[in-house]
């Protein structure tokens, strides 16, 4: 889609960093720029501030649940009592978002169960953005049945067991940012809404999988590391496919070498990651000439990086053990510079 000029708009540039807001967003800003992710690099460009306060509302609650999660996995045993806790901890969680959803007041019950200092102020901006946002349920449904299958399982046995958890796990949050990107106000006063004839859930699958792959695959030998206490992103299926046992993965993580039937494995990933960003691309294109100029470029960017990312573990011939293939701050800057200079913008 957005390789073309943008007329009447020769400029782009970023309009927040993290500190811009204050009072009860500053919070809900604080959590969703933790780690400068990607997601938040690309906000930073939204010339709505509508957009910007929503998407920070949005997030920080998935990062809360979900570095919660990841807190949980990172401990070498938990206890049945411990795992019990953090069950009742994201139940309490999915069924405060469910009313908030709904628009009623989640139980104090609920609110207190989340062991959350911050969780008054965070579903302060939660409700507004949703108010103004009103993304489908579904999304926020299966986010929380994969934050559970976190606490349960890990490992994935089938390619298509791996799909159902991505669901939730990626497609979910993607499909929120794109909504965010993709919506327009035709009323002063109402809620945003995606134009209706682009698939907002088809696309945000596409998308949502392809960077995911491109996430695993970047972050494999750390995912490694972790041991039997991580979450391994390979399916069985795919690795009995190449030869290759948990035995293997280990040997290749302490000898800093990618051995080539995991190599084999990861062009294949790589092959379906750029399938899936194809057809994303192409649900995209619905979209032109129907967006303002920032959000053009921040669909543009966002996905720009992660092919990037992809871009570059082939780069490096596949080897992730070596640790070469990430993409550092300087080639993150390159990428935006690059994006607008290829819609013939510039970069403020």
């Amino acid at each position: 889609m957005p390789s073309a000029v943008i007329p009447g708009n020769k400029s782009i540039k970023q309009v927040w960093s993290p500190g811009s807001l204050q009072g009860i967003y500053a919070t809900a800003e604080t959590i969703a720029s933790r780690d400068l992710n990607n997601l938040y690099r690309t906000s930073c460009y939204f010339a709505d501030p509508e957009k910007y306060r929503a998407f920070c509302a949005l997030y920080a609650v998935m990062r809360i649940v979900d570095d919660r999660i990841d807190e949980v996995l990172a401990r070498r045993e938990i206890s049945d009592d411990e795992r019990n806790r953090e069950r009742e901890i994201l139940e309490a969680w999915r069924r405060i978002v469910t009313a908030c959803l709904a628009g009623r007041s989640p139980d104090e019950q609920d609110i207190c169960g989340t062991g959350q200092p911050q969780v008054d102020v965070l579903l302060a901006t939660f409700s507004e953005a949703i108010e103004l946002f009103p993304v489908p349920a579904v999304l926020w449904e299966n986010f929380f049945t994969s934050m559970g299958w976190d606490l349960e399982e890990g490992r994935f046995k089938s390619y298509r067991e791996f799909l159902e958890y991505t669901e939730g796990a990626s497609v979910a949050p993607t499909t929120i940012y794109l909504y965010l990107i993709a919506a327009v106000r035709p009323d002063k006063g109402g809620a945003y809404h995606p134009p209706d004839e682009f698939d907002l859930i088809r696309c945000g699958r596409e998308l949502g999988l392809f960077a995911y792959i491109g996430h695993i695959l970047r972050d494999l030998p750390h995912d490694i590391a972790a041991g039997d206490r991580g979450l391994l992103y390979l399916t069985s299926e795919d690795m009995a496919a190449h030869g290759i046992t948990e035995q293997v993965l280990f040997s290749d993580l302490d000898s800093g070498i990618t051995s080539p039937p995991l190599k084999a494995l990861i062009r294949e990933l790589v092959e379906r990651a750029r399938a899936s960003a194809s057809r994303g691309r192409a649900d995209m294109q619905v979209l032109e000439g129907k967006l303002d100029p920032d959000c053009v470029f921040i669909l543009e960017l966002i996905v720009r990086i992660y092919e990037k990312v992809i871009d570059k573990i082939v780069s490096c011939s596949c080897d992730v053990m070596a640790d070469r293939h990430r993409l550092t701050d300087l080639e993150k800057i390159q990428i935006a510079v690059e994006t607008a200079d290829s819609m013939g913008l510039t970069l403020a």
